[in-house]
């Protein structure tokens, strides 16, 4: 069946601007819906419901920060696309808190704009498409032939059928509790399912104080050696008052989203962490810094004059540089260092466990290996490197701030060097 385009609302203070991304928006969806403001913009949303926002930030009467915390308050799950201009720095981190879809700079890329779309399209697809298993699945639960449980009132199991016998690879249930004390002893602990957090005997109970499409877990197919995923329901209103417990396979529902989540936190180009993600580890960071009184130094590196690259060789070879480049500053790194793509020729390393002094030691380390390295193209490169440590009161938005403003401070002073600001 031929999938439906997405509806988009697109929020753009300029006219012309909004009048030519209109045209090429039209292409890509069934309506398009164009509003001057924020204000225009959050009415139109609350009449026509969008699949998909894209917003200018800066803009007169209600700015498109504003309007995108009205509309996520309106609809938590909301698709939104920010498009920005590099002077939107303060609006930009803002809006990266709220961890929306997507940013593209101003002017817009057209062909990166049709792909983010795209992108977004797909995955509200895969999420109608999801929902629509999880309902077919939930009815398939209650055939015979599903693995299926049946446990008395006070949590302890009564009956396993065949095919979860089969599966488990044991003949009789006496058989298995010989062996595991519990059904939830063969549940992995794997990120996304649900394992027990103290008595494994009362798993029951535990599992049914979380939402029901969250009631995931993984078990070990004993004849293939490999992990299944299974939605578990729970039916405890019988005459009995036995509870029957239903195993569904979601296996490969569940691989697909986690390569989508893998497709949405890393950089296409280099294959490392993206920005959205470098923000996510940050935040953790920060937080098991100041927990356990721990040194956390980050550093924001970008290659000096790199649209000369571009200009003269080509997008082609200047994607092939920023691919090397990140594989030579991987080599030089620790396995513990989290390197990623900030975007375009920036890019961002977090150091955990590290002084401002070691950060420093690093910095220069990898300037001097990029100045040597032969990139394959008639230039050296170079790198500035802008450098600081976390402090007690720093929030992961102060702690950016400060290091980017080392890193411009190293390109406004004659690029290839490391600057350290740490105030």
């Amino acid at each position: 069946m031929k999938q439906k385009l997405p509806t988009i609302l697109f929020v753009e203070d300029e006219p012309e601007v909004r009048f030519e991304l209109k045209r090429f928006l039209q292409r890509y969806s069934r309506d398009v819906m164009t509003a001057g403001n924020g204000e225009e913009g959050l009415a139109l949303f609350q009449l026509h419901t969008p699949d998909i926002v894209i917003s200018d930030i800066k803009m007169p009467k209600m700015n498109g920060i504003d309007m995108a915390k009205k509309i996520k308050e309106l609809s938590p799950e909301q698709t939104i696309i920010f498009t920005t201009a590099h002077s939107d720095n303060n609006y930009f981190l803002e809006a990266i808190e709220m961890q929306v879809e997507g940013y593209i700079l101003k002017p817009v890329d057209l062909g990166l704009l049709k792909k983010k779309i795209h992108d977004i399209h797909r995955n509200i697809e895969f999420e109608k498409q999801k929902r629509l298993y999880e309902s077919i699945l939930n009815d398939v639960a209650q055939m015979q032939n599903t693995m299926l449980a049946v446990y008395n009132k006070n949590g302890l199991p009564v009956f396993y059928n065949k095919k979860l016998l089969t599966f488990l690879g044991y003949a009789s249930l006496e058989e298995f509790l010989n062996r595991y004390e519990s059904l939830s002893k063969r549940f992995e602990k794997k990120e996304g399912c649900f394992s027990p957090d103290n008595n494994e005997i009362q798993w029951i109970k535990e599992i049914k104080g979380i939402a029901e499409d969250k009631r995931i877990v993984s078990i070990q197919d004993t004849k293939l050696s490999e992990s299944k995923f299974f939605l578990v329901s729970l039916s405890d209103k019988t005459e009995s008052q036995n509870i029957i417990v239903t195993f569904s396979e979601v296996t490969s529902i569940v691989k697909e989203k986690r390569q989508y989540k893998h497709e949405a936190y890393t950089d296409e180009l280099t294959q490392i962490n993206n920005r959205t993600k470098f923000n996510i580890l940050l935040d953790k960071a920060i937080d098991k810094s100041k927990k356990d009184q721990s040194n956390l130094s980050i550093m924001l590196l970008d290659i000096d004059n790199f649209k000369q690259v571009n200009d003269r060789h080509g997008h082609t070879v200047g994607d092939n540089v920023l691919k090397l480049f990140t594989t030579l500053v991987l080599k030089h790194i620790r396995t513990t260092d989290s390197l990623s793509r900030w975007g375009g020729e920036e890019f961002i390393l977090l150091l955990s466990g590290t002084t401002l002094e070691n950060a420093k030691i690093t910095a220069e380390h990898l300037r001097l290996i990029i100045e040597k390295y032969d990139f394959g193209i008639d230039k050296k490169l170079t790198c500035s490197f802008g450098v600081t440590e976390v402090h007690s009161e720093d929030t992961s938005k102060s702690l950016f701030e400060r290091v980017d403003r080392a890193l411009y401070k190293a390109k406004d002073s004659g690029r290839n060097r490391v600057v350290i600001i740490n105030e």
